[in-house]
């Protein structure tokens, strides 16, 4: 008999609940889209923050002494030889340096593109100064209207009375052809403003000129004539002529004319012992002389013709993209050379500062201060600091490209920081690139937008 095993029936079967997605899961679609969003408004905050960094570059580009764009690999773009090395002071005119040199067989002018270091032209002019000869050209105008205004002489012997006449070659940049030429008195002194050219010279025994004329024609826009000064009109003065803003100071010694780009009197200053003339930011005009330790004695006179002493000297902004408008900086040496900030309306004190700078740049509202051993990054309408980084050089001299900030001790060495915090970026010795053991100089000066160095043998090596 076989043995059968009783089954009892199976019970109803009852479906066991699933396991509850994780809340990841169940929000896996809400997530996805909410990280598309995260991500969507990353990229577009990064585009449009690089898009405005571009804007605020290309914007900056136009302002003077700003750099072309560094990205911590310099390297030489061109050079100019001794003799022509003069050009990156005056800057260029529509992209050409212009520059001469005494050659065998006479003087002659040259083109050298701004942007490669490539001779543009070469063109023999004529009177020829003689042998070992100065040459200064005069970029005057902007873009394809620009022309190039150069002179030269002699310093050898007794030049005032040898030679009292100059001749002064009016040039079109980009092809070397000489345009017009005229003569002037060698003392007589040239400046560019607005397109026009600036000559002052002795109007008689007695007084002094400035003409504002047409660079080509010679036809003349204005003249200034100053008051009369008794026997202060010689041939044998040089005075000093000044670009400022909006105007033009003329000095001899003793007085002082400051003169808007309208050709009228702004303010004068007589029988003042003041060294030197120069022009601050907001139309005001600074006359200083050193007096060692003590400082300075100076006098300011403001865009309206206000004037007061102060012990202050002047601080050069530069590059300055002239924001903030209505203030000017002084350093005072008698207050450890701390910087002011002085209001153009005025004159009064806006704000000081322990920061003793030895050079500045403004940009966007930012005053950057360069001092003896750090970069410090101020609030200009108010002085309050924004950063502060410590170096272990002076900062001779500062300047930006835009993003980074560029300082050198005017040795070899030149260091890039981030604008926003200070943070080092990169640095450089101008040896390694330059295969050299000496420089005689490294710094920002001239208009050409590039680091420039100096030679031992005084040729000129731009950087970029």
């Amino acid at each position: 008999m076989r043995s059968v095993e009783l089954v009892e029936a199976d019970a109803p079967l009852v479906d066991e609940p699933a396991p509850r997605p994780s809340w990841l899961r169940r929000h896996a679609g809400w997530g996805a889209a909410a990280a598309a969003v995260v991500v969507a408004v990353v990229v577009t905050v990064q585009t449009s923050s690089a898009a405005h960094d571009r804007a605020r570059v290309a914007a900056l580009a136009t302002v003077p002494g700003v750099l072309a764009p560094l990205d911590g690999t310099l390297e030489v773009a061109w050079q100019l030889d001794f003799a022509h090395s003069s050009a990156i002071w005056s800057g260029p005119a529509d992209g050409v340096l212009v520059s001469g040199a005494s050659q065998q067989g006479g003087f002659v002018l040259r083109g050298t593109d701004v942007t490669t270091g490539g001779q543009v032209w070469t063109t023999p002019v004529t009177p020829d100064p003689g042998p070992n000869a100065w040459a200064w050209c005069l970029p005057v105008g902007t873009g394809a209207s620009a022309v190039a205004v150069c002179t030269a002489g002699n310093n050898s012997g007794l030049w005032e009375v040898t030679a009292p006449d100059r001749v002064l070659w009016v040039v079109q940049p980009r092809t070397g052809g000489v345009l017009t030429q005229r003569t002037l008195p060698m003392t007589a002194q040239i400046a560019a403003l607005d397109g026009h050219l600036l000559v002052a010279e002795p109007a008689d025994d007695d007084h002094w000129q400035v003409q504002a004329v047409d660079p080509v024609s010679g036809e003349p826009a204005w003249t200034y004539t100053s008051e009369r000064v008794p026997g202060g009109a010689h041939v044998l003065d040089s005075p000093q002529l000044t670009p400022v803003q909006d105007g033009v100071l003329l000095v001899v010694p003793g007085h002082m004319w400051s003169i808007d780009g309208d050709g009228q009197l702004v303010a004068s200053v007589a029988d003042g012992d003041e060294a030197w003339w120069t022009g601050l930011r907001a139309g005001a005009a600074m006359g200083f002389t050193e007096q060692g330790d003590e400082g300075y004695r100076s006098t300011v006179v403001l865009a309206d013709g206000t004037r007061f002493a102060s012990t202050e000297g002047e601080l050069a902004v530069f590059p300055d993209d002239g924001s903030d408008p209505d203030l000017f900086f002084t350093t005072d040496r008698a207050d450890g050379g701390s910087l002011v900030a002085r209001s153009a309306v005025d004159g009064s004190v806006v704000w000081r500062s322990r920061v003793a700078p030895t050079s500045a740049v403004l940009v966007a509202g930012t005053l950057y201060a360069g001092t003896a051993d750090a970069l410090v990054a101020l609030d200009a309408g108010s002085g309050d600091q924004r950063w502060r980084r410590s170096v272990d050089h002076p900062v001779a001299q500062l300047s930006t490209d835009g993003r980074y900030l560029a300082a050198t001790d005017g040795s070899s060495e030149v260091d890039a920081y981030a604008m926003h915090d200070g943070t080092r970026a990169w640095s450089v010795d101008l040896r390694d690139v330059l295969h050299t053991e000496t420089l005689g100089s490294v710094g920002f000066f001239g208009a050409t937008r590039f680091l420039l160095a100096s030679l031992p043998d005084g040729a000129v090596v731009a950087l970029r």
